[in-house]
């Protein structure tokens, strides 16, 4: 099973791919790990295959005399030159970069995924956000499925850790379903109805686990929902 860890910036994405892959291991599963990321400066797991042997950030900043956003184009560029190595491992984590919008809306992440067998998602909600954000995350993990041509991305709130219990039970029922308290007016009401509509059908398919990088909670949760979401017959509701 190959999976994409995707979430915005700063979501945990790197170290959600160091944990949940030591919690496969530890349940006897072979976990390979890919690193696409060639602006990070270290990582919390050794990787089988890492973007920054073939280039980094800042050698294109310095080679290519550009800032910061030039060369993360730059470096999406080359990465959708790039083939990815195939394994034979029960499950193969890729660590994608930190930059999402610019990896999945540019040629790099499409070119880079296409054709791949047994690919799925996770997309990283950071737990910490706006109660109010979270209806527009949901539409980017379904914007980021579709161009990325994902069959299915698994949402994951990601450190519940830093939550109290009143927050927690809040995202529980968002990641259930999507509620307003009605103030919207004019077209925003009608946006938020086809906004619900489309939740429901698209993306309330699936339990949405609660999980920690930092302590390992909920990472059962979220490999009995990877399990669900590849068995053509296991019960998604």
């Amino acid at each position: 099973m190959q999976i994409a860890i995707l979430g915005s910036a700063g979501s945990g994405k790197t170290l959600i791919t160091a944990r949940f892959g030591e919690f496969l291991e530890k349940e006897g599963y072979t976990v390979k790990r890919l690193n696409l990321d060639p602006g990070v400066l270290s990582l919390p797991y050794e990787p089988d295959f890492d973007v920054r042997d073939y280039f980094t950030l800042e050698e294109i900043m310095r080679k290519e005399n550009l800032g910061p956003n030039g060369a993360i184009l730059e470096a999406m560029d080359r990465l959708s030159k790039l083939k990815l190595p195939s394994y034979n491992a029960d499950y193969v984590l890729i660590d994608t970069p930190g930059q999402l919008e610019v990896f999945a809306f540019r040629d790099s992440g499409p070119a880079i995924f296409k054709g791949m067998k047994d690919f799925y998602g996770i997309f990283i909600i950071d737990a910490t956000s706006s109660l109010k954000a979270i209806p527009g995350l949901l539409l980017y993990s379904l914007t980021i499925q579709y161009t990325l041509g994902i069959e299915r991305i698994v949402n994951v709130v990601n450190k519940v850790d830093l939550i109290d219990s009143e927050k927690r039970k809040a995202l529980n029922e968002l990641a259930l379903r999507f509620r307003t308290e009605g103030e919207r007016k004019g077209m925003l009401s009608e946006l938020e109805d086809e906004i619900g509509r489309l939740l429901d059908r698209f993306v309330y398919v699936h339990r949405t686990p609660m999980v920690s990088a930092v302590t390992g909670e909920g990472f059962d949760e979220l490999l009995t929902v990877l399990y669900e979401v590849k068995c053509v017959c296991g019960d998604l509701d």
